[in-house]
């Protein structure tokens, strides 16, 4: 009896010990990709995407060991981290806009996702736009804002930065993301301001 007991005691320490290691395996963000990822990040000449970097990580940590077993959207996260140190700019905000679609995430959780696609839209935001000619208040007012959480006074200066007439190609397509996210139906209350200054002659 006392021989049974003690396997059984054994085996539920054992099982145990596997749940917490799985469980944490499951729960915590990629340190690799995390190192990678500041490391590109505070090799920059711009010191502030060192420190954006810096506070994205530590959301993503956080949105981690709040997911539990949730793979899905950890394999989601890691995408992001991935994305933004390859510089893959473009899928690494697809990433992380993905991050609140999910229909089981808790209130907690949600905030979190939110913030790191703040976050995420900071980062590319100040990595893209910051030499752009005649866009340099608007990006620093776009990047302050979202790393606050501040939506409603980044949006004027994203609009003005959509249509700024001096953005490559590339920054078309990465602004127009951010402007989609965070202010849809932008372009057509630009579109319908366009056709009310031509029709009152201004």
């Amino acid at each position: 009896m006392k021989k049974h007991f003690a396997r059984l005691l054994a085996a539920t320490v054992a099982a145990a010990a596997f749940c917490s290691f799985t469980c944490t395996a499951f729960a915590q963000a990629d340190a690799g990709l995390i190192s990678k990822f500041l490391d590109a990040a505070k090799a920059s000449s711009d010191s502030q995407l060192g420190d954006i970097a810096t506070e994205l990580t530590g959301k993503i940590e956080a949105f981690g060991a709040a997911l539990g077993t949730n793979s899905v959207i950890q394999s989601q996260l890691d995408s992001t981290l991935k994305s933004l140190t390859g510089g893959q700019d473009s899928a690494a905000l697809s990433s992380a806009y993905k991050l609140v679609s999910d229909a089981k995430l808790t209130p907690e959780q949600l905030g979190l996702a939110k913030q790191v696609g703040n976050l995420a839209s900071a980062y590319v935001v100040q990595k893209n736009f910051t030499s752009l000619e005649g866009a340099q208040g608007d990006v620093a007012t776009i990047v302050s804002s979202l790393r606050d959480g501040q939506i409603t006074t980044a949006i004027p200066a994203v609009k003005n930065v959509a249509t700024n007439a001096h953005l490559t190609d590339a920054q078309k397509t990465l602004i127009t993301k951010v402007a989609d996210k965070y202010a849809p139906g932008w372009k057509k209350a630009g579109e319908a301001l366009d056709g009310l200054k031509k029709f009152s002659g201004f």
